[in-house]
């Protein structure tokens, strides 16, 4: 009973103390304008700390990569996942490049990312097929709605540059991101 109270006590303290850091913590809210926003990615450029990594997949499905644009923390696994009836490739061209090999229907083939940079996917079998991993340094990143609105959330306060990722083609501004509350950002 005595160790379950620690526990307890443990948990309400970390909790407490836990608090006041979410709160001092702001938003960054705002809209991209541009033909197909859903394919376009804001991110912070640097953001202090390290950031642990993630799985994510992409998939292959009627000769096309799936989404077209993938954002990533360095030292994530991207899964790739063939789910069309012919073999694909997937060759990575960019700051990290490598080649998985053809592989068939129903196989998964993976890549982790350790280089930051762009790395644009291609298929070898299928030359229309193009798509791009941004490897970024950290997880303040968002992939804006089909009206071009982004949110990214509890971000620390501080200045930062902000860009927003559309077609091969980088937009940056500086943000001052408040301790509570949100801020405003256009492309």
């Amino acid at each position: 009973m005595a160790n379950l109270r620690q526990a307890a006590l443990a948990f309400a303290l970390v909790a407490l103390l836990g608090y006041p850091a979410r709160l001092k913590a702001g938003d960054i809210v705002g809209k991209v304008s541009v033909a197909k926003p859903d394919q376009s990615i804001v991110y912070l450029e640097t953001v202090p700390g390290t950031f642990p990594a993630a799985r994510t997949t992409v998939g292959q499905r009627n000769k096309m990569f799936t989404p077209f644009v993938v954002p990533v923390v360095q030292g994530s696994t991207v899964e790739f996942h063939n789910s069309d009836d012919l073999a694909h490739n997937v060759l990575g061209v960019g700051s990290d490049e490598f080649n998985l090999g053809s592989f068939g229907k129903g196989m998964t083939r993976e890549h982790t990312f350790n280089k930051p940079g762009q790395v644009t996917l291609l298929c070898n079998v299928h030359p229309e097929m193009e798509a791009h991993v941004l490897v970024l340094q950290n997880p303040y990143f968002a992939r804006p709605n089909g009206n071009g609105e982004f949110h990214l959330v509890n971000v620390p306060p501080g200045d930062y540059v902000i860009k927003a990722w559309y077609d091969r083609k980088v937009k940056k501004q500086n943000v001052k991101v408040p301790a509570g509350g949100s801020v405003t950002v256009d492309f």
